[in-house]
């Protein structure tokens, strides 16, 4: 295979998700012809930082991870000047998310449409995380448009002692554990966050042995937490906040059942999201929304409807499940599946084959 010298552009710090996506994909490309920038700094320093290592270490191709400042800015920059070209990988539809939610709304919107827009445009190649999106962005009229799923890194799993140190830890004793992962942020237009189904669905278990458990941090945190205790849950939910990647599969080990919920609208139906590919490599029971790339990944015992942005009537009917899976250990081993499942669509060493066979014949 052909490979050209590669730097990648990415939006977050040496040890955040998008470098460990960065170096997932990588895993099997050529190191001498690799160099990863990352943003350790304000926007503007970091633009100027990334724009001398362009100068001092010329790349034949850029790889611009999500559509962000200022990689997008940059990309297209270099494309337009020094005829650069780059990929635009991407797992979110931005503007229609910004405009759905009411983060970054007003004079924003039509920055973030524009710089979308032309990002897409420009790029040799677009990269997405799952197969409604390639779907959509094909309708857009863009022809080379490639799935490349969120992936995970294997773990080993955590022995019974250090597991029940953990519970103790957090103050789960011997509860049958529903958890949820992720970026916990608050959306003005839709009125919530990410776990709030979870919290009005224990509204309607307080007679089983249940516990909530929302592992992550973001602005919406106090938020939620505010709802836990307005619905009176707050006894029986833990708050982990954030925790290091290296943690987030012992973690998981800890739940019954993993939550992920996605709005049936358009930015729900694009995402693969990161904890699909991670709930499933640690074993967990999933129940997703039957929206995007959990129909796709999952077992129909798994999915749930859900209609539109916010469905009232969701936390009602996520609850029901719960209360049949707590008795049903048979359908709840289904879970055992979903490993290999994982491995087949989302380990790095299958992605990272794809990647090369990607970047080499652009």
């Amino acid at each position: 295979m052909n490979f050209p010298r590669l730097t990648f552009l990415l939006h977050g710090r040496s040890d955040s998700i998008e470098a460990t996506r960065a170096r997932g994909l990588t895993q099997q490309y050529p190191a001498e012809k690799l160099r990863f920038l990352f943003r350790e700094s304000t926007r503007a320093d970091t633009a100027r930082l990334w724009r001398a290592d362009l100068r001092a270490h010329p790349p034949e191709l850029l790889y611009v991870l999500n559509t962000a400042l200022p990689g997008a800015l940059l990309a297209l920059r270099e494309n337009l000047f020094h005829r650069l070209p780059y990929v635009l990988d991407t797992g979110d539809v931005i503007y229609e998310m910004a405009r759905a939610s009411g983060i970054n709304a007003g004079w924003r919107l039509p920055f973030l449409r524009l710089i979308e827009t032309l990002t897409q445009r420009r790029a040799r190649a677009l990269v997405v995380r799952g197969t409604r999106h390639q779907e959509h962005l094909q309708k857009l009229g863009h022809r080379n448009v490639t799935v490349l799923r969120d992936g995970y890194l294997p773990a080993s799993p955590a022995a019974p002692a250090e597991l029940a140190a953990l519970r103790a830890r957090l103050g789960l004793r011997d509860d049958f554990i529903v958890g949820v992962m992720g970026s916990l942020v608050f959306s003005p237009r839709l009125q919530i966050c990410y776990g709030w189904d979870l919290l009005r669905a224990l509204t309607e278990l307080r007679d089983l042995p249940i516990r909530g458990l929302i592992i992550g941090d973001g602005p919406g945190k106090p938020w939620l937490e505010a709802q836990a205790h307005l619905h009176g849950v707050a006894d029986r939910v833990t708050f982990t906040g954030r925790i290091p990647y290296a943690e987030v599969p012992r973690h998981l080990q800890l739940m019954d059942i993993a939550l992920s919920t996605q709005t049936n609208n358009l930015p729900g139906q694009v995402r693969t999201t990161g904890k699909l590919p991670e709930y499933m490599a640690a074993a967990r029971f999933i129940l997703a929304t039957r929206v995007g790339e959990a129909v796709v990944l999952l077992p129909e015992p798994m999915l749930l409807d859900y209609t539109g942005a916010v469905d009232s009537t969701y936390p009602h009917r996520l609850a029901q499940r719960i209360r049949a899976l707590h008795r049903d250990p048979a359908t709840l081993a289904l879970r055992h599946q979903l490993p290999a499942l994982a491995e087949r669509h989302c380990s790095y060493p299958v992605l990272s084959a794809h990647f090369n066979q990607l970047i080499a014949e652009l």
